[in-house]
């Protein structure tokens, strides 16, 4: 099964930091996201590097990896406005991890611990 890949493991893979290797590691492997995911990376990327074409240009690599890069369409958004009071996620979250359970992802890959004691586990890279 396939692991959800969340922003912050995307940001952590092109920017200076003690878990760079491990968050590319993860991005060689077969996995799933979504737009939200690709804009919430190239943004703070963006502001870490003080280059957004840098930010534009590593999000563009992603679209030649092995990942399954989903769209925001209205199902999705749908599906996770139907279960916004049964988990304790931001709107943000609530998308990636709607996204993650209609496509039967085994883990989300995150150092995001409010994925934590959901039904479908984090972890870290």
């Amino acid at each position: 099964m396939t692991s959800f890949i969340d922003a912050n493991v995307i940001v952590k893979s092109f920017t200076d930091n003690n878990d760079k290797e491990k968050c590319r590691a993860a991005l060689q492997e077969e996995f799933i996201t979504n737009i939200l995911c690709l804009v919430e990376a190239q943004d703070a990327i963006s502001k870490i590097s003080g280059n957004k074409v840098y930010a534009a240009n590593c999000i563009k690599s992603l679209l030649k990896s092995r990942g399954t890069i989903l769209p925001l369409d209205r199902n999705l958004l749908f599906e996770a406005f139907r279960r916004i009071e049964r988990y304790p996620l931001n709107i943000f979250d609530l998308i990636h991890y709607v996204t993650a359970l209609t496509n039967n992802c085994a883990k989300i890959i995150s150092y995001d611990n409010d994925f934590d004691n959901l039904e479908i586990k984090r972890e870290e890279p």
